[in-house]
């Protein structure tokens, strides 16, 4: 299929001409590639390596697409594209190009020559549509926050104070930033919360002191846990939004033993789960018989009950959820 010939199928498929979607767009690039640019409604697929054992390596269109599908390929990809219609094609914006939000002042981000450290200048990083991740000068930004559309708080810190209590939502998880603190007990919890706030169509903002360490953890646990990737590449995806990201050594080595929980927990699931296409295979996933419980080995007081975990397919994307 000819890139003119796309643009027409995704330029009706937005205008709602026809009824139902004409064109299902498939973007088979890795997800960080797909984060960054991708066509306007495309979807990341991207099969695990458990499916991919299972099915011996090879994994056909026809068990992912409807069975109605017709196949074709794009000449040139998704740059070809790109270059030809950039209209048609969303982009991640670096942070050197956002504008600030309009508000009834003017933010001011900090600059090293009036001793803002370096953590606290810019604002909040968006992860996902619903996720941000900044530091405790953020929080206590209500510009800044409103202005995002902030509607809730994760505080993952033992002594950060909660500025706006009846102005936003708030959930606080208190944990200090060092080798002895034991900040995977509280992972399901905050995950949990998070999911709370984006089925509410709201956006949460997980911070800690400088949201370099435990903040950061606790999105790369999330990520981790809901888009189903490995702790490189949830790393990766968070570290090109924050640059300054660095979990402490004992926070890295409890990410990496969850890694290993989530991986275990989806093929236990991909093992009990019916053969058949992937589609079939993700509705055996989402019923209650598809669903493992995580268990940790604890060094201090477990704060939360972890709760059953379904197997999830979905990549990393920044498309809207709400």
């Amino acid at each position: 299929m000819e890139g003119s010939a796309l643009r027409r199928l995704v330029g009706r498929d937005e205008a709602g001409a026809g009824g139902a979607a004409r064109c299902l767009v498939l973007d088979c690039r890795p997800f960080l590639a797909h984060s960054a640019g991708h066509i306007r409604g495309a979807l990341n697929v991207r099969c695990n390596t458990i499916v991919r054992r299972r099915a011996k390596g090879a994994v056909s269109l026809e068990q992912i697409l409807p069975a109605e599908g017709e196949v074709r390929l794009l000449p040139g990809g998704y740059e070809r594209f790109s270059s030809e219609y950039p209209e048609f094609c969303a982009k991640t914006k670096s942070l050197s190009n956002v504008s600030p939000p309009t508000s009834a002042e003017p933010l001011d981000l900090g600059c090293s020559s009036c001793g803002t450290p370096f953590h606290d200048q810019g604002g909040p990083v968006e992860i996902l549509p619903f996720l941000y991740l900044g530091s405790a000068y953020h929080a206590a930004r209500r510009d800044m926050l409103d202005a995002l559309g902030i509607t809730a708080l994760l505080n993952v810190s033992s002594d950060c104070p909660n500025h706006f209590e009846g102005h936003y939502q708030y959930k606080c998880i208190p944990v200090e930033d060092n080798h002895k603190a034991d900040i995977s007990s509280w992972f399901m919890e905050a995950i949990e919360y998070i999911d709370s706030v984006k089925e509410c169509c709201g956006r949460v903002l997980v911070h800690c002191q400088a949201g370099i360490s435990r903040s950061a953890t606790i999105c790369l646990a999330y990520l981790m846990m809901k888009k189903r990737v490995k702790l490189e590449e949830a790393f990766e995806f968070v570290k090109q939004r924050r640059s300054i990201i660095s979990p402490n050594f004992s926070f890295m080595g409890q990410l990496l033993q969850f890694e290993s929980q989530v991986l275990a927990t989806s093929y236990a699931v991909e093992a009990v789960s019916p053969s058949g296409t992937l589609r079939e295979r993700g509705k055996a996933a989402s019923t209650p018989t598809s669903q493992f419980v995580f268990s940790f080995p604890v060094s201090v007081g477990v704060h939360a009950t972890p709760s059953s975990l379904p197997y999830l397919h979905s990549p990393i994307t920044t498309s809207p959820s709400c």
